[in-house]
This record gives structure tokens, sequence and C-alpha cells, in this order.
């Protein structure tokens, strides 16, 4: 059972919201399309999800099979607020030049980009980041505060796996709660069973 979905359980209400954005983050196939349905439902924002880009090297430019990696930082914003933190470091050789052309060049997200190859995640690694008394507060001069990490592989059916990545995510996803439980009765079961 996941390290998440251990520690909420039973006795703590307080970190109830987290495995509950926990769950719906494990189901669906990328963490764009995740937050964007989890804004939508909490009544967070309907501006389209962007990337900051923070930063981005490459390896052998993508010549050759024996390097071709990159990595690209980002913060996913939607409009003025930072949902997350991702580092993804990726298979840059294996996309078409159009997608490693939109990484390089745009603000898409990484699951946007590459969701026409089919993506899925396999979470490897679940932790929260905040003490059970700060997860669902508000600091309006820190607006990003860390309450959960994950790290994943994303692997294609063609490809295999395409990328690893390192998310943490911030407490704006959990501003709304009077959502939650309403929420909750509408999300995949299927969560359940990832494993940390």
């Amino acid at each position: 059972m996941s390290a998440i979905i251990s520690s909420t359980a039973g006795n703590n209400a307080l970190l109830t919201p987290v495995r509950l954005l926990y769950l719906h983050l494990m189901s669906f196939p990328t963490a764009t399309s995740a937050l964007a349905a989890w804004i939508s439902a909490q009544g967070l924002g309907s501006d389209t999800i962007r990337a900051k880009v923070l930063g981005q090297a490459y390896c052998n430019d993508g010549a050759t099979r024996k390097g071709g990696i990159a990595t690209r930082r980002v913060l996913l914003t939607c409009g003025p607020n930072v949902l997350s933190d991702a580092t993804i470091v990726y298979r840059d050789y294996l996309l078409p030049a159009d997608l490693r052309s939109q990484l390089r060049s745009t603000d898409l997200p990484f699951g946007e980009v590459v969701k026409s190859l089919g993506p899925s995640r396999r979470t490897t690694f679940a932790s929260l980041t905040a003490a059970p008394r700060t997860v669902i507060s508000h600091d309006p001069v820190r607006p990003f505060t860390p309450i959960l990490e994950l790290h994943a592989t994303v692997t294609t059916a063609d490809h295999g796996p395409i990328a690893r990545v390192r998310e943490v995510y911030g407490a704006y996803l959990l501003l709304n709660t009077s959502s939650m439980r309403e929420h909750a009765h509408a999300m995949p079961r299927n969560g359940e069973v990832a494993e940390t």
C-alpha cells in the first residue's frame, strides 16, 4: 500500500485533502491532465495550464541513441498561481522533431506535448512535504507552499520509458476544500493500487 494512503488513512482528517489529491493524480496518464481536471473540479481557475521554464539542458542534442537526454525544469501555473514545481529528464531522441521543438521553445507542459504518444505513468515515490497543521494554509507572501512530492516514470506503448519526473505540488491546490467530499465520491478507485 502506498505510503500516502497508509499515512492518511483513518485518523487524520487534516490530511484528507492531500490524500484525495494524491489519488486524483494517480488516476490520470499525465500530471497536466490531472491538474486541469482538479482545478476545474475545485473551482480554482479556468486558465490553461502553462509551463514557466526555469531551466533546460541537453546532451548530444538528440542525435543518437547513446545520448539525447534532456532536462526541463518548470513551474506549472494556472494564471498567476503556481500548481507544481517539476523536473523532467526525458529521452529527447525518442520524440518526434516537432515535439522536441515544442519542449524547447514553448510554454506547453510536457504532458500536453507528449499526449499524442498515448503516455502513461507509474509512480515510484510519494511523500508528504508539509506538517499536517500547515497543509491547508495559504501564505500570500509565499504562494508556493509544498505539500506533496511524487516521482514517476512516463512510458508510451511504442517507446517504453521516455521520461522520469519529479513533481512537488503546492498548497494552492487545496484552497477550495468545500468541494472535496463531493470530489472524493467521483474519483476512480484504481488510484489506490499505486505503489511507492
